[in-house]
């Protein structure tokens, strides 16, 4: 994570808008300390934009996070002041050392540097800030912090994911997972190269697999692709965040079967449209154990 951090904030040009050079330590420093909430928020985010080549976040989707976490106030922080910073934040870019850094939406480094341009345009523009580091103090502690908190994606993983009855049905159900990684793997596989699930295969598996439904949406299964597989240090010069590999396709399904909440094998046929509401209602308070064990039995039985 130290790694990833350093890379980010190397690529930023944030130490061309902070020039006091202890103020830019500081900078560095308070970045640092909330880096991990907010690379899962931005995984999060990146995840339900427009994803192609790279995961990035869209001026919609960017304005949702800015909107959703107080950034943007309609006081000290406009929409009009908002879309002068997510230009600056995105123009300007080396294109020849990143050549697949999108025109018009943030990769990860950007969406740190955007935290520092708002703060200057929303505290230090109004007079309520003279450093950097207290501007984006006030950013963080008021907006961003209370916010980014809640995409905590270890904690599912702690919670609901690794234990022991989990794991017992992942061991039981090895081949068959295997089996459909396998199909739904290799598209995008290049010659010689390790075999890979792309966005797309997932995207279908869960698609054929008649999971998509009003709980769970195929920017839902983007998502949890995106959050199960490993966070690379270089995002912009790495293909690996698209190449799933099958203990990440495993943890992805997991997530799915977690918010599909399928009913017990063996009963499904009872549900109708407004149980299966009443049911996903109580989803939580199932074990996860249950949901991936009808989920792989309703599916993939025989």
């Amino acid at each position: 994570m130290d790694r990833c951090f350093e890379v980010d904030f190397e690529n930023t040009r944030i130490s061309k808008i902070v020039k006091n050079e202890d103020d830019l330590k500081s900078v560095k420093q308070l970045l640092y300390s909330i880096y991990r909430p907010l690379k899962d928020c931005y995984k999060h985010y990146a995840a339900i934009g427009a994803p192609s080549e790279i995961w990035s976040i869209p001026l919609n989707t960017y304005t949702e996070f800015c909107l959703s976490s107080g950034i943007i106030d309609g006081k000290l922080m406009k929409l009009s002041d908002f879309d002068r910073i997510f230009i600056a934040t995105y123009t300007k870019t080396d294109k020849e050392k990143n050549p697949r850094n999108p025109e018009r939406a943030l990769v990860r480094y950007q969406f740190m540097e955007g935290l520092v341009r708002m703060a200057d345009q929303k505290y230090i523009g109004n007079g309520l800030a003279a450093t950097y580091k207290d501007a984006l103090d006030m950013l963080v502690n008021e907006s961003v912090k209370p916010f980014i908190s809640k995409f905590d994606h270890q904690k599912w993983r702690i919670e609901r994911y690794w234990n022991e009855d989990v794991d017992c049905v992942v061991k039981s159900y090895t081949p068959i997972l295997k089996g459909a990684y396998k199909k739904y793997s290799g598209l995008k596989t290049l010659p010689g190269q390790r075999k890979f699930m792309s966005l797309e295969e997932f995207n279908g598996l869960v698609s054929s697999m008649d999971l998509l439904t009003d709980g769970l949406g195929e920017r839902d299964a983007t998502l949890y692709y995106s959050l199960a597989m490993m966070t690379q240090v270089d995002e912009l010069g790495s293909d690996r965040i698209f190449q799933m590999q099958y203990i990440e396709f495993v943890e992805a399904l997991a997530r799915a079967a977690d918010k599909y909440s399928a009913a017990p094998y063996g009963k499904i046929e009872v549900f109708f449209s407004s149980l299966r509401r009443f049911f996903m209602f109580f989803r939580r308070k199932f074990h996860l154990i249950k949901e991936l064990n009808s989920l792989c039995m309703l599916n993939w039985k025989g």
